[in-house]
């Protein structure tokens, strides 16, 4: 935008300085300045980012849990495979997924060592789960977190994060119950 404004600026000083007699007495040439406006981004299927992103589907996650994503992003280190999904130029919310193909972890280990200080233990969900809630930061809202060890050996972790002033006690909660539904729908996908 700077350069923008810098080119017009020196278009109008020229204009007006002229060199010559004729050229303070003419009109200053139009000067098309490019729009600002935000031209609307093509919806590309979550799946297509790749990695976990493959599990998902906008519509699916919108039904589930009432909030609708529109841009995708994944990525892979060693055994694990992550996914973001977010409204188109917003930061907040998001929903993430990650899943580490294949652990040698029980439930007992799972319970007793992978789950995070504070998280409660759910059940109904894989072969053991928790479900955390944290509070907002200065950044976004609270966060909403289940994971769980899946049929198939996977460690799988959803974690939704509201936008900062985007939720109230009662909203936190009924993320929960839709959290849950969207873990018990992508633990269908278990081998």
């Amino acid at each position: 935008m700077p350069t923008r404004l810098a080119v017009l600026g020196a278009t109008v000083l020229l204009a007006v300085s002229g060199c010559s007699e004729a050229a303070e007495t003419a009109a200053p040439a139009p000067v098309a300045v490019p729009s600002t406006a935000v031209e609307p981004v093509a919806e590309v299927p979550a799946a297509t980012a790749g990695g976990a992103c493959a599990l998902w589907d906008y519509d699916v996650i919108e039904k589930t849990i009432g909030v609708r994503f529109s841009v995708a992003a994944s990525d892979q280190a060693g055994g694990t495979s992550t996914c973001v999904v977010q409204p188109d130029r917003q930061a907040w919310p998001d929903l993430s997924l990650s899943v580490v193909r294949t652990t040698t972890a029980g439930p007992e280990i799972f319970l007793g060592e992978r789950v995070p200080a504070g998280a409660a233990k759910l059940t109904g969900l894989g072969r053991a789960a928790y479900r955390l809630n944290a509070k907002a930061t200065a950044q976004h809202g609270p966060t909403v977190e289940i994971g769980w060890l899946s049929q198939a050996k996977q460690l799988r972790t959803l974690r939704f994060t509201f936008a900062r002033g985007g939720a109230d006690q009662a909203k936190v909660t009924a993320m929960n119950a839709k959290l849950l539904n969207l873990a018990k729908a992508l633990n269908t996908t278990d081998g």
